[in-house]
């Protein structure tokens, strides 16, 4: 079973940072585009007071539409990212109080091979100790590096 998000709050800035080629790809240009929010969910321990896992997975929303980002799979080179938690609680009297954050991964997701689209998915494995320990949001950070001289993003629909 995974996280259910509430809600996701995108930064409604992209920044891109021009970065040099690598000597193995010479006169190529190449993106990287950041990507920032805060994801709202929430993730209660469990009733025994042992440590619950879970993962919380979303795909990076597009700026300007409702619609996840889809960008062209073609220009894609990979991607690399960081959530980290940003309210936590514990709901009651604290005893051997646990919230950890122990894996964050990027991918592309929901490939569609005619439009030659994805969606760039983050997944992040979350872990609170105590029936009442609370995670109630996390923020991300995605680095999203393309083979373009900037990146292209479709909007669904």
């Amino acid at each position: 079973m995974s996280i259910s998000v509430l809600a996701i709050n995108p930064n409604t800035t992209i920044q891109a940072t021009h970065v040099a080629t690598s000597n193995s790809i010479p006169n190529v240009n190449t993106e990287v585009t950041i990507f920032t929010g805060i994801i709202e969910c929430v993730f209660k321990g469990d009733a025994t007071g042992g440590v619950t896992r879970d993962s919380l997975t979303f795909n990076i929303p597009a700026i300007s539409t409702p619609d996840d980002l889809r960008i062209d799979i073609d220009s894609f080179l990979g991607a690399s990212g960081t959530v980290s938690l940003t309210s936590f609680a514990f709901d009651g009297v604290v005893n051997d109080a646990l919230w950890a954050l122990d894996d964050t991964s990027v991918a592309l997701t929901n490939e569609d091979r005619g439009s030659g689209t994805a969606n760039v998915q983050v997944s992040a494995d979350l872990a609170v100790r105590g029936p009442n320990g609370i995670i109630l949001r996390v923020n991300y950070t995605v680095f999203v590096r393309t083979f373009s001289s900037e990146i292209v993003v479709v909007a669904e629909g």
